[in-house]
């Protein structure tokens, strides 16, 4: 396996183990306190926005 690949596999690695850890801490990685905003509207209201928009 070239250096690359392996380089590639270290950093796969470390954003899944990343990813396991900020899960653990919060889950809602998204956050708005500005009511109001249309960022603050999308987060909340995820069926109507955002997420769930074609």
């Amino acid at each position: 396996m070239s250096n690359d690949e392996l380089q590639i596999q270290n950093t796969d690695r470390n954003y899944d183990r990343m990813i396991r850890e900020i899960e653990q801490q919060d889950p809602n990685v998204l956050n708005s306190v500005v009511e109001g905003s249309r960022l603050h509207r999308v987060i909340h209201s995820p069926v109507t926005e955002g997420i769930d928009e074609g």
